[in-house]
């Protein structure tokens, strides 16, 4: 019998070519590793990373074990995770199909991240862990997930009607709770409007995002006024709620004409922690909490200003003396903001995320702290574009956002600085380097720096003298900087 050469036995051995992965990696004959809904060579450009239809990235059914002979073999970690996140998500009927599936890992792996990139990982956990035991919340969760993952294939009309359908099966869910008292002081409830009036922030959808978030105002007051009652402390999950409202209240009532900023932004007096957070940079927002009310107190001298003066319909640069009640106000918070600038990440956060990534997140504070100072300038002391104060807050924005890594998650969280400096200056190299910066956070699928970009196009190409705010007002054109 003829002995089998080394070839030989290399060719019996090898395994089967493997042809699921995405399009381009199989285009390119090279090794994909299977990420969805984009693998890691294609992340610069998504759009064209696809999946065959027979492929999916969680199986839709569960089957029975089958008896196993000889020794067991113990799950790698990669696959302990897709084990324990199928066995929670199999007991929902709601999750048998196959998209339901796929999005709802899409959520769990990458839009949470991309929300909340430098939040603890507990609230991530928590909030899926908790929608598996809450339809509406669940369905909330998927509309989300779907909507982020057109996005960042750059369809956003691919599957209009899958989030249709899980956006209606969450109002409709959480019209339901509501119609019981015993659902209505839950923080899922809460949450579940919470969830989506971001995604109608991500979208665009301006008619609706201002009624969910006046709903979740309400949700909230009532809870945490039961808590107070109790005589509990403001459990973590509902307080990662309180700081996601928080976050996009104060950045609503900034961006424009929005009214918001409950409590006139003393968000934790609705706690029985009323310093909760101080003296550090917050996970969540990326910025101190202290620099909340000083955000919102700036927001409402800003509208005082433009209605006092009538400005939305004729604006023209005051040469007149402020005053002297708005002159102390606006000393105060200069003094109040700049008190704040070297707070740091706590030791929890630079417990949790690696060094670089932490002291990104200082820079982030910075950059909000600047950006305080440059609303303050520009639209409550009304201070011309060309004022040395005014192109110094500019300067030390983009110098903060020039020490954050280009593709860092820490990108999410400074959308409003980012806008803010663009909109207070004429330079060409730091126009092109805004629009750098938040190209590359809409290949994250984030939608609201698409359209942040495109109204900064629009706002620099129409050679406006008035300010942006006005411009903005005057066009109909409203966004919320989240």
């Amino acid at each position: 019998m003829a002995g089998r050469s080394p070839g030989d036995t290399s060719q019996s051995l090898r395994l089967p070519r493997r042809r699921d992965g995405c399009s381009e990696c199989r285009r390119k004959k090279v090794k994909c590793d299977l990420r969805r809904p984009v693998c890691s060579r294609c992340i610069r450009f998504p759009k064209e990373c696809r999946y065959d239809s027979s492929f999916v990235a969680v199986r839709s059914h569960c089957r029975k074990p089958s008896p196993v002979r000889g020794k067991s073999r113990h799950p790698s970690p990669a696959e302990r995770s897709v084990i324990q996140l199928q066995a929670s998500l199999n007991p929902l009927e709601c999750l048998t199909p196959t998209d339901s599936h796929f999005f709802m890992h899409h959520f769990a792996t990458q839009t949470i991240r991309v929300l909340f990139p430098l939040a603890p990982p507990v609230f991530g956990q928590t909030l899926v862990a908790t929608a598996v035991e809450t339809p509406h919340l669940l369905h909330a969760l998927l509309a989300a997930s779907c909507s982020h993952h057109a996005r960042l294939v750059q369809e956003p009309s691919a599957n209009q009607l899958t989030i249709l359908r899980f956006t209606d099966l969450a109002v409709t869910g959480l019209r339901a709770a509501l119609a019981n008292p015993a659902e209505t002081l839950k923080p899922e409830t809460a949450m579940t409007a919470m969830v989506l009036c971001t995604n109608d922030v991500c979208n665009g959808n301006a008619r609706t995002w201002k009624v969910h978030l006046s709903g979740v105002m309400q949700l909230l007051t009532a809870l945490l006024a039961r808590q107070r009652t109790a005589d509990v402390d403001t459990d973590p999950f509902s307080l990662c709620l309180l700081k996601w409202f928080a976050t996009l209240d104060i950045l609503a009532g900034l961006s424009g004409t929005h009214e918001g900023c409950v409590n006139d932004g003393q968000y934790w007096n609705l706690t029985r922690n009323p310093n909760c957070g101080n003296g550090h940079v917050d996970e969540i927002c990326g910025y101190s909490t202290q620099l909340m009310p000083l955000l919102a107190r700036i927001g409402q001298l800003a509208r005082r200003n433009v209605h006092e003066q009538s400005i939305l319909e004729t604006f023209t640069e005051p040469s007149s003396a402020l005053s002297e009640e708005l002159t102390d106000d606006a000393q105060d918070l200069e003094s109040r903001i700049l008190s704040i600038a070297n707070q740091a990440p706590s030791a929890a956060t630079l417990a949790s995320h690696d060094q670089v990534l932490a002291s990104e997140l200082h820079n982030t504070h910075l950059t909000f702290i600047h950006s305080a100072l440059l609303h303050l300038y520009r639209r409550v002391e009304l201070l011309p574009k060309s004022h040395t104060k005014v192109r110094a807050q500019v300067a030390a924005i983009l110098d903060n956002v020039q020490a954050i890594r280009p593709f860092s998650p820490a990108n999410v969280l400074i959308l409003w600085p980012i806008f803010s400096a663009g909109c207070e200056t004429d330079d060409l190299r730091e126009r092109q380097a805004i629009q750098t910066r938040m190209l590359n956070m809409q290949t994250m699928g984030m939608g609201n720096f698409t359209r942040a970009r495109d109204a900064l196009a629009r706002y620099w190409g129409s050679g406006a003298s008035s300010r942006w705010d006005v411009y903005f007002a005057k066009s109909g054109l409203e966004l919320v900087l989240f």
